[in-house]
């Protein structure tokens, strides 16, 4: 056989190891994907008995805050909700305006017109004080001889010295009218509410129209950090340290969590978490330790706050 005719053999040899070589390939791409997602979703396990096992809740690292009115025992009535739950806002957002509003706003204009009236009326008296200064000053020079000078001379001076007296109380006037101006402004302040963080509108207790009850007017949390707060059995504290790596999961999770002690409790208190189990203890006394969780929660659990969840520490 000729060189020539061992050619097209040569490049169907050739052909045939590229399409192995691919087919390969192609297998081990497919293999370390699928070891990778299996990996991810086992990375984190909660069957195995090593650990300190605990009930836990989802909270927000922020924590859930209660915004309410600060109107008093008498509460306050919703005039104009300007978010609505699920919305995003920021810190010094203007969340309501309260029934009181119009009132109020006013009633502070209405201050600040006084003052403008009594400081007109400010600059009337020193300029009538002016005129009356430089009269009584001619006439104190002049010779004094009879009675008509000496009893015209009194009265420039009586003059000088009501026009004196009255614009110390014009001014005494004026600063009681901007106190006054000053209270009405922070009444009138009284009747908004504000964001005291940046976050979302998780819960809306009172629509327009309504009293602020004691639930307050909304609940407001920052979902960019989620924890886990496990009610740990006190004799069980001590073997927990920060820094310490967990793993949270419940019923109807896709994947577990893993987490990290980040705060250990003060008070040891009643548990709150009670486990399905009729047999299971319901009067420990337990320590909250606070859990961080990792970054994938905060998207997957930001719709699931306060869920029970399983914990497990690892010490």
């Amino acid at each position: 056989m000729t060189e020539k005719d061992c050619t097209p053999h040569i490049y169907y040899l050739r052909n045939i190891m590229l399409l192995r070589i691919l087919h390969s390939l192609f297998g081990m791409s497919i293999l370390a994907v699928l070891c990778s997602s299996v990996f991810a979703g086992t990375s984190c396990r909660l069957d195995t008995q090593q650990g300190i096992g605990a009930l836990g809740r989802i909270e927000p690292r922020s924590r859930v805050i209660k915004v309410s009115h600060n109107a008093g025992p008498e509460g306050a009535r919703v005039e104009q909700l300007l978010f609505q739950e699920a919305d995003s806002v920021k810190a010094g957002d203007k969340l309501a305006i309260l029934s009181e509003y119009f009132k109020r706003k006013a009633e502070v204009e209405t201050a600040k017109m006084r003052v403008k009236v009594l400081e007109a009326e400010r600059v009337v008296e020193q300029t009538t004080l002016a005129f009356n200064q430089r009269e009584h000053a001619r006439h104190q020079s002049l010779e004094s001889g009879s009675a008509v000078s000496i009893s015209l001379a009194d009265a420039k001076q009586l003059a000088f010295e009501q026009s004196a007296a009255n614009l110390k109380r014009l001014s005494a006037q004026i600063a009681h009218a901007k106190s006054e101006q000053k209270i009405a402004e922070a009444e009138l302040e009284n009747t908004l509410i504000y964001a005291p963080i940046t976050g979302t509108i998780v819960k809306i207790f009172a629509r327009p129209g309504e009293r602020i009850g004691d639930n307050g007017l909304l609940q407001l949390a920052d979902l960019s950090n989620i924890d886990v707060v496990a009610e740990v059995y006190e004799s069980e504290l001590p073997q927990i340290k920060i820094g310490q790596q967990g793993c949270i999961t419940a019923s109807g999770f896709k994947r577990s969590y893993n987490a990290q002690v980040r705060e250990l409790g003060f008070q040891v208190r009643k548990n709150d978490l009670n486990d399905t189990d009729p047999l299971a203890d319901r009067d420990n006394r337990i320590i909250e330790v606070r859990l961080t969780l990792e970054r994938e929660a905060a998207t997957d659990l930001r719709h699931q706050i306060f869920r029970q969840v399983k914990v497990r520490i690892i010490p």
